[in-house]
């Protein structure tokens, strides 16, 4: 659009005296930031053939105050019919003030003015060209709600109720006009007189239909133009949940236990070996629920006579009849038969061959002595061991049946046409595990430790689908997610509870920093030294530290090899939930929290499956 130099522009019109006085204003001056331009008169226009007619606007900043010596650019939009402007730029005036000629064309038009400030938004005036005596109508809006609208769509129907109008789906209007300020008064000039049109206004804020009025049975009169009044009302802004949410879950597996993690926790309970048989004899370990906690075996009751039946194991190999002790085959009885040990009473027996001199006869005079002195030292290092073991053991345990997991929840926008089909993306990202401490003071404080799945070996536990939104409610599809119970476990039981709770890397480590090998070694020798006198015991004190030495190595090896050979069973959890949206933004329905959250699935591994819920919250990340 040409823009006509000022003072020649005032010189066509006015004297040259005006454009002396009258100064441009600071477009940098702050004050103008807000500044408006307005209408003055009537905005709906009728002009017979060949009419004259005086526009008018006055341009103020935002406090109301004029803004004179400004520049305004003045334009026709649409069909003109042969009308013409009488310029195509003016200044305003000490007042603000502009005024603008139009002269009305030969033949029937419809067209607007747009009138265009150097900063603000436009103006418009609709024209109507005809030889008709028509009339016209004038929206004046009202609004007393708290939404920011940014944008007002006014539609002229003609024969319509109010009633009838849904404000999401209006059908097209005879006419549209759209203003950005409510203090705009939209007009439709050229309509034939009557009394059965309607005015329907839709505002909206950034993103979202917000406010909506209507006006029906609006009388038009010839020659006239009607002036309407429109309350604009809030209207319910659907809730969006795109973005990004931090989730906190909780899943209960209704105490079930994958069948990995039940035989991961029946190895480290071997350090409860109470010296329970089975039918036939052979060594068992405690299973009732002595406590009622709903876990069992019951754990910790005797580590003594574990470690010192591995000890054993370790440096008395039996039933190698006809062969002596370095041709026994150690892949055949690396780990002896326990049960003939204790049938034996711990004495040595036809067929026994020794690893050191006394061979297993040695265990008749210190197997006692040697469990007793163990789970004294351990008492020492940790009172009460049984009951502190046995709440360690639950607390791992419940680490996997009531699993507390941080989560991302990923929504993206919906394609267009499906508006309640909201793809989701959900990741697995953080577990969080809780302790009773039994070093603490006093014994049993919670400490809760949180690491990175990546970190115990999962490095994608990533779920995609398509969500549904129904109302408020998002609803989450059921999605599945690949993860090896065995290898969580023991990743806690390594990382959690030896190396928070203990400080140690692995169990062999525990038992060295419970029991002092050189002491024991002391104890026993002088036990043997009296039952042996006047002569010498069959063991040395630096065999029997050496067997207590390999007595704890090999109590915690036995336990992390078993550990790692029950571990690799995959498995899976498969969850499907919903929650409410909640802390909407009233301008936009940006939903920022989840709440009352529920899921609903399964766990497996293998063969085994069993129903799993839970709940979870979620809070929208923020940049």
């Amino acid at each position: 659009m040409n823009r006509v130099v000022p003072c020649l522009a005032l010189a066509l019109t006015a004297s040259l005296t005006a454009c002396a006085n009258e100064m441009p204003p600071d477009m940098d001056d702050p004050r103008l930031r807000d500044a408006r331009l307005e209408v003055v008169g009537s905005p709906a226009v009728n002009l017979r053939y060949g009419a004259l007619a005086d526009l008018a606007v006055r341009y103020v900043d935002g406090d109301g105050e004029a803004i004179s010596g400004a520049n305004l650019d003045w334009a026709i939009v649409g069909e003109d019919g042969g009308s013409r402007l009488g310029a195509l730029s003016t200044l305003t005036d000490i007042d603000g003030g502009a005024t603008m000629n139009l002269t009305a064309g030969e033949t029937g038009a419809m067209f607007d003015v747009e009138v265009t400030p150097s900063l603000g938004d436009p103006v418009r005036f609709n024209i109507s060209v005809s030889d008709e005596e028509v009339g016209g109508v004038i929206v004046n809006m009202t609004y007393t709600g708290t939404r920011t609208l940014v944008r007002f769509d006014a539609l002229l129907f003609d024969g319509q109720a109010c009633a009838s109008l849904e404000p999401s789906a209006l059908p097209a209007g005879l006419r549209t006009m759209s203003v950005t300020d409510i203090a705009d008064r939209p007009a439709f000039a050229g309509l034939t007189p009557g009394d059965t049109y309607a005015v329907a206004v839709v505002a909206r804020s950034a993103s979202h239909l917000a406010a909506f009025g209507c006006r029906d049975m609006v009388a038009v009169t010839q020659g006239e133009n009607t002036e309407t009044n429109i309350s604009l009302f809030d209207e319910l802004i659907p809730p969006s949940f795109t973005g990004t949410y931090d989730l906190d879950n909780r899943f209960d597996f209704a105490g079930a236990l994958p069948p990995s993690v039940e035989a991961f926790l029946d190895v480290i309970g071997e350090l409860a070996d109470d010296d329970v048989t089975d039918a036939v004899g052979d060594p068992t370990f405690e299973v009732t629920d002595d406590d009622g906690d709903g876990f069992s075996p019951e754990y910790g009751v005797d580590p003594g006579a574990f470690v010192t039946d591995v000890a054993m194991r370790q440096t008395c190999h039996w039933d190698c009849t006809g062969s002596d002790y370095d041709s026994c085959s150690g892949a055949d009885h690396s780990l002896g038969d326990l049960r003939l040990l204790y049938e034996e009473s711990f004495q040595t027996w036809d067929g026994a061959q020794p690893r050191f001199t006394g061979g297993c006869g040695t265990w008749t005079f210190v197997q006692t002595d040697a469990q007793n002195l163990v789970n004294a030292q351990v008492a020492a290092a940790l009172p009460d061991f049984a009951g502190a073991w046995a709440q360690l053991a639950s607390d791992l345990a419940r680490a996997i049946t009531n699993a507390h997991i941080e989560s991302v929840l990923t929504i993206t926008e919906p394609g267009a046409g499906n508006e309640f089909e909201v793809p989701v993306s959900h990741e697995l990202v953080r577990m969080i595990v809780d302790f009773r401490d039994p070093l603490s003071t006093p014994p049993g404080a919670t400490r809760s430790t949180t690491f990175a799945l990546a970190d115990a070996g999962f490095s994608s536990l990533v779920a995609e689908d398509i969500s549904t939104v129904d109302g408020s409610t998002l609803n989450i599809p059921l999605h599945s997610f690949n993860i090896n119970w065995g290898e969580l476990t023991l990743y806690i039981y390594r990382n959690v509870l030896l190396r928070e709770i203990f400080g140690v890397g692995s169990t062999g480590e525990l038992l060295a920093t419970w029991v002092d090998c050189n002491q024991i070694s002391i104890w026993l020798y002088d036990e043997l030294d009296t039952l042996f006198f006047p002569f010498s015991p069959p063991v040395s004190r630096a065999d029997l530290e050496s067997y207590c030495d390999t007595g704890l190595a090999s109590a915690g090896g036995l336990i992390e090899d078993q550990l790692a050979g029950l571990i690799d069973a995959p498995g899976v959890l498969t969850i499907s939930g919903s929650a409410m949206g909640d802390d909407i933004d009233d301008d936009t329905g940006r939903v920022d929290a989840l709440t009352g959250g529920l899921w609903s699935g399964t766990f497996a591994e293998d063969t085994m499956s069993s129903d799993v819920t839970g709940t979870f919250t979620g809070v929208r990340a923020r940049p």
